[in-house]
């Protein structure tokens, strides 16, 4: 059985069915029903950013609507108001004004809907943000840091920069708050378009799915090293395949695409009583009735068919 991991990312309703599903099955499920759950938290995060397009965009009508609307109030006010087909299209801006207002308020009730993490650890993240502004972005809606690659790791390099070291101990400190100490996490490294260049320092990097899988890897030991609790995180590598911003012609990238995407889940770590005492988080009780062996691993129990 693997423990599933839940979406901390969209303001949809599908973040109740996932967290719906994750109580039903105690907190574990199948591995089938484990990538349906990454599956459905993978669209939730898509249909977010197809709601922020659409606010931003709906924003942008609404606003020409309305420099419209006053030049059009400012041509009757000069003729005296006596041009009907003036005032005919003056009002029918009006009506298909007040219709996309009514979008736009009815959309940005639904991506205001999302569940939010904790005050104490929005604060703690949003003072983090502030502290390194050039480094990290913090996205409250999302449950998302998101750490810069140029500032992060040197040139197709996957080592973790001392200033960026810095700032994950002090994330690491946050995750380990008593508010979200059990939540999982997931790391998540993403690249630019530029080709990877064939030399010494490509042999592990060979491609970048390897870079993007290979940086999030080192952020995930970086945040084990500063106590986060290794059976809480899970690393995964997008290589160029999810920009952000658009890439320079000829593939000369981007550096908003460079980056490693932290997201902070709410699903609860549950305990496992087949792996060591020092794995389990803090915050959950064995529940299960079945007694570890001096807190290592044990057998599973005759009859179990999962």
């Amino acid at each position: 059985m693997a423990c599933s991991a839940s979406t901390r990312a969209a303001r949809m309703i599908v973040l109740g069915a996932l967290a719906t599903a994750t109580l039903a099955v105690g907190g574990c499920v199948s591995q089938q029903k484990y990538q349906r759950l990454y599956d459905a938290y993978d669209q939730a995060k898509s249909q977010l950013a197809s709601q922020e397009e659409q606010l931003a965009s709906l924003q942008s009508q609404i606003k020409t609507l309305e420099a419209q609307l006053a030049d059009k109030d400012k041509l009757l006010a000069a003729q005296g108001g006596g041009v009907s087909a003036l005032m005919a299209e003056r009002d029918a801006l009006k009506a298909r004004l007040a219709k996309l207002q009514d979008e736009y308020n009815k959309l940005l009730a639904l991506a205001n809907s999302a569940p939010k993490l904790p005050a104490s650890v929005n604060n703690a993240l949003e003072q983090l943000a502030q502290q390194y502004p050039d480094l990290l972005q913090y996205n409250k809606d999302l449950g998302l840091i998101r750490f810069k690659s140029d500032l992060t790791f040197a040139l197709g390099s996957t080592e973790v920069r001392q200033e960026a070291r810095q700032a994950l101990a002090k994330f690491a400190q946050i995750l380990d708050m008593s508010a979200i100490g059990a939540n999982e996490i997931r790391i998540v490294g993403n690249t630019d378009d530029v080709p990877i260049r064939r030399n010494r320092a490509s042999v592990m990097n060979p491609t970048n799915w390897y870079l993007s899988t290979n940086r999030a890897i080192s952020v995930m030991y970086v945040l084990k090293h500063y106590g986060v609790l290794p059976r809480r995180m899970q690393v995964a590598g997008w290589g160029k395949t999810h920009p952000i911003a658009p890439n320079a012609p000829r593939h000369r990238g981007s550096a908003m695409n460079r980056r490693v995407d932290i997201y902070i889940l709410p699903v609860k770590l549950k305990y496992n009583p087949y792996v060591p005492a020092s794995d389990q988080p803090a915050s959950s009780g064995n529940n299960t009735g079945i007694v570890p062996a001096n807190g290592q691993t044990v057998p599973v129990p005759s009859g179990n068919s999962n």
